[in-house]
């Protein structure tokens, strides 16, 4: 600060109190008192053979706060909901590290278009610093020199992901059509509460709760369309747990051994969905059988009887034969029949 004399003491003054009332949250608020105290200890240590010819007055910080949100858009100072805690900002500049963290799970998210990350990454950079914005920076070169459309460009995710996101915060069902593949036939319109947008496997999902299904089911992004905010409100339950629903984890749930045979050609598909369950090792059925019939596989797994499960199976009973439990094996029959008798 060795241009102090170029400036005045009240407008330095008046740069130390925002400085200081942009350093707080809802978790740390500060009272006028305590910004008074940080303006004044931090001018005794840039200028501590200059002392203040005049302290801050508690009217001048009020009175900053209510000048600050006058500039809509720039700031956004509250008084906490206890009065005696003070005041807290609201907007806060990402950090390079926070920069870094959130651009790197965009980069890898291969349902989101390179158009799509893009845009974030232009935001970003002008939602956190000078060093944060190199961080985003480099990420949309990277895209831009790898030049590698995503196959699925056609998809527009970020219009979905924020009416969920609308629906979600205003505590709306909502509606949408679900398809799992390109079988018009299998198309069906879905009414849930939404839960939580989260990733996996490098895919956005959508976990909401169905009528039909006792727990969450994770709807991936890229098979829904036709998503509308329904007037219904939803309840959140408050026993959901993100981490615990990503763990496959429920204790609510009995846990089977489950075995299943299928062709060759969905080994990928059940190593991906199954990889999170204890299980042993795909092996080659030894079948007597022509030469040019499709190999078939068997696996066992330890997974949760859940309605996830049996949406699994009844979207694969084409290909995937069920051996063991019995029970499962029924449970799933009276399902399909069920499906058949109402078509």
């Amino acid at each position: 600060m060795d241009n102090k004399n170029f400036f005045s003491e009240t407008f330095i003054k008046d740069l130390l109190i925002i400085d200081s009332i942009l350093k707080s949250d809802h978790e740390a608020p500060k009272t006028a008192r305590q910004i008074q105290g940080e303006v004044e200890k931090k001018w005794n240590r840039f200028f501590p053979n200059d002392p203040l010819k005049k302290n801050t007055s508690l009217q001048t910080i009020h009175r900053h706060v209510q000048n600050m949100n006058l500039l809509k858009g720039l700031y956004d100072i509250k008084l906490h909901e206890d009065n005696r805690l003070g005041y807290y900002n609201t907007k806060h500049l990402l950090t390079p590290a926070e920069v870094a963290v959130i651009g790197a799970a965009i980069y890898n998210i291969t349902s989101l278009t390179d158009d799509e990350k893009k845009i974030i990454f232009n935001k970003m950079k002008s939602a956190t610093t000078a060093d944060g914005g190199s961080i985003a920076y480099s990420f949309e070169r990277q895209l831009s020199l790898e030049n590698n459309p995503q196959k699925n460009f056609s998809k527009v995710i970020l219009p979905k992901i924020e009416r969920i996101c609308k629906a979600i915060v205003e505590g709306k069902k909502i509606t949408f059509n679900f398809k799992p593949n390109n079988n018009l036939a299998d198309e069906r319109k879905i009414t849930a509460s939404p839960y939580s947008i989260i990733e996996k496997d490098n895919e956005i999902f959508l976990t909401a709760k169905v009528d039909s299904s006792p727990k969450p089911i994770d709807f991936r992004l890229t098979f829904m369309s036709k998503i509308e905010i329904l007037a219904e409100d939803f309840k959140s339950d408050k026993k959901f747990s993100i981490a615990r629903h990503l763990s496959g984890i429920n204790n609510d749930v009995p846990q089977i051994e489950l075995r299943i045979s299928f062709p060759e050609s969905l080994i990928e598909s059940v190593l991906k969905h199954f990889e999170k369950n204890k299980k042993s090792s795909c092996r080659l059925i030894r079948r007597d059988v022509s030469d040019d019939s499709p190999r078939r596989f068997s696996i066992t797994v330890l997974v949760g009887e859940d309605e996830q499960l049996y949406q699994w199976l009844r979207q694969h009973c084409d290909k995937v034969k069920v051996i063991s439990p019995d029970n499962v094996k029924k449970s799933l029959k009276e399902q399909l029949s069920k499906a058949l008798s109402t078509l």
